[in-house]
């Protein structure tokens, strides 16, 4: 308690002299005036670079400091809208060949925060340094649909790469075939944000410094490595007389407990990084899904019939209960949120598919049942001669209780004996890359949604297929659908390649991920997307806040 008592004082002083501290442009109001929203969201940021982001819980700070050619607003019935961003239009050409072009206009009103026009070569540039293997950003992939893609990973030749500037306001953009999801998300994406491209050939560092040019609502005022960014308004942005909030003042998360002392202690107004199975106002969807990892290398469940058993065993309900509010029980691999067929019609993924696992309580007691047939045909009965086995996880209090009640099934049901382990996300790595384990649970995720992102990882026998799963038949799918050019087919390849690899037990899904958050009484206006980033340019206050 001592040692927060003095974070907190640290916490205090720091919010304090950030209002002093903060830049003030012509048109930001005096200090008595200004509306400051306090948050935590996020650890430690390093640098403003969108290409080489990887934490997920950072995009809102960059969404706050850039904007990208469309951006995707909530309605007042929680629907997400693709609208136009810096591009004010754009139009599509379908070629001959099969290629796709995109073309965008951009908003002749777009500016960087030093007042000079966002322009096309700014975008071709950082699509251009997003692809380049010199850079090596993580996110690079995201251009995998652009022509010329490959080649530009393998020649390092950044000519080849499909995008264009022709004039200050029109960026063209070519598809190797059409892409269903490419305005919604690649379009929308942190990684895919332009750059100052005459500002970083003269300085490439600038991207790193407190100096970067924005052009989002908010510019950086003060950047304090270990413990804060606080962002002003941006006086060039084109729509800044829309930006409720003066000042966004993120504090980099201390854990998940303090960041609920600071809620409670009024020191924040928004806090997301709170302890697992707190309630809050409301819940941000991640599309991503809690999984039973099963190692098909091991003694053990290379066996086909001791996975069918695990997984029918599995209390999906339940499972998620105790994981934390706001999780959904998994009806598939793929969560909801992923686009189907096309972004015209809007079509969800795991809408449109079957539910591949068994969630109804009803029917749970006989699957029991026969998971416990499965595992005595699998040469276990009645867990007899079951080995003591380990299910390891990343150290958490969410994964803790997710792992807990699943082992706590597993060892109920099944007669075995099934014991945790809580490792960092570094050990937890090493030893999946490794296949130095038995079960493991895990969260799985897509930058962007597209149902190939979670299926994809299990094809194959490189080192990206963790579960060592081998299977002729989902390799085919997953080639088929990764080179269709027919959105529909593609959908449907995904559709029975996800349905094969739950149909073999390869992994058992748990539950859908969801995080609550708080946000102080008086307080509206806060949205987000369905990737769960948050936008804060509509958030407003009434006369008085709690």
């Amino acid at each position: 308690m001592r040692s927060f008592k003095k974070y907190l004082c640290i916490v205090l002083s720091a919010l304090m002299s950030m209002s002093a501290l903060c830049g003030c442009g012509a048109e930001e109001p005096e200090e008595e005036e200004r509306f400051s929203l306090s948050m935590s969201l996020c650890a430690r940021l390093d640098s403003l670079d969108p290409a080489m982001n990887t934490d997920p819980r950072a995009e809102s700070v960059f969404y706050a400091l850039y904007e990208n050619l469309m951006r995707v607003e909530e309605d007042d019935e929680g629907n997400f809208t693709v609208v136009p961003g810096i591009a004010k239009e754009y139009r599509t050409v379908e070629n001959a060949d099969g290629t796709v072009d995109y073309v965008f206009t951009l908003r002749s009103s777009a500016r960087w925060s030093d007042g000079s026009r966002v322009r096309a070569r700014d975008f071709a540039y950082a699509w251009r340094r997003l692809a380049d293997p010199t850079v090596g950003s993580p996110n690079c992939d995201l251009l995998s649909m652009v022509q010329g893609y490959q080649t530009v990973r393998e020649t390092g030749d950044l000519t080849q790469l499909g995008v264009k500037a022709d004039g200050d306001t029109t960026f063209r953009v070519t598809l190797a075939a059409p892409c269903a999801f490419f305005i919604r998300e690649i379009c929308t994406a942190v990684a895919t944000m332009p750059l100052p491209s005459d500002k970083m050939r003269s300085d490439p560092d600038v991207i790193s410094t407190s100096s970067t040019l924005c052009d989002g609502a908010y510019q950086v005022g003060v950047w304090a490595r270990e413990e804060y960014i606080q962002l002003r308004r941006n006086s060039s942005y084109y729509e800044r007389r829309s930006v409720e909030p003066d000042v966004l003042r993120f504090l980099f998360s201390a854990g998940e407990e303090q960041a609920q002392q600071l809620y409670d202690s009024k020191t924040l107004d928004l806090a997301v990084v709170l302890p697992a199975g707190t309630e809050g106002e409301a819940y941000l969807p991640l599309r991503s899904t809690v999984c039973v990892l099963y190692n098909h290398m091991s003694d053990v469940f290379s066996n086909a019939r001791v996975r069918r058993a695990f997984d029918l065993s599995l209390d999906r309900t339940a499972i998620a209960a105790a994981a934390g509010a706001g999780t959904v029980p998994a009806a598939g691999l793929v969560p909801p949120g992923i686009l189907g067929v096309s972004a015209e019609a809007e079509e969800d993924f795991r809408g449109a598919g079957a539910a591949l696992c068994d969630v109804d309580e009803e029917g749970y007691s006989m699957r029991c049942l026969a998971a416990e047939h499965e595992l005595r045909n699998g040469g276990y009965w009645g867990g007899v001669g079951f080995p003591s086995v380990q299910c390891i996880y990343v150290a958490g209090e969410e994964t803790r209780r997710a792992a807990a009640a699943t082992t706590s099934i597993w060892n109920e049901r099944l007669k075995v004996a099934i014991s945790t382990e809580g490792l960092t996300r570094a050990e937890f790595d090493r030893r999946i890359a490794a296949g130095e384990y038995d079960v493991a649970i895990d969260t799985l995720q897509a930058r962007f949604g597209d149902a190939l992102e979670f299926l994809a990882p299990f094809a194959g026998t490189d080192g990206s297929n963790v579960l060592h799963y081998v299977s002729k038949p989902f390799d085919l799918l997953i080639g088929v659908a990764s080179g269709s050019r027919d959105p529909a087919a593609r959908t449907a390849f995904l559709h029975d390649a996800e349905a094969l690899l739950l149909d073999d037990t390869a992994l058992s899904p748990l539950y859908f991920r969801a995080e609550a958050y708080r946000l102080r009484d008086g307080l509206t206006g806060l949205q987000h997307d369905q990737r769960g980033n948050l936008f804060f340019t509509g958030v407003s206050r009434a006369d008085s806040v709690e």
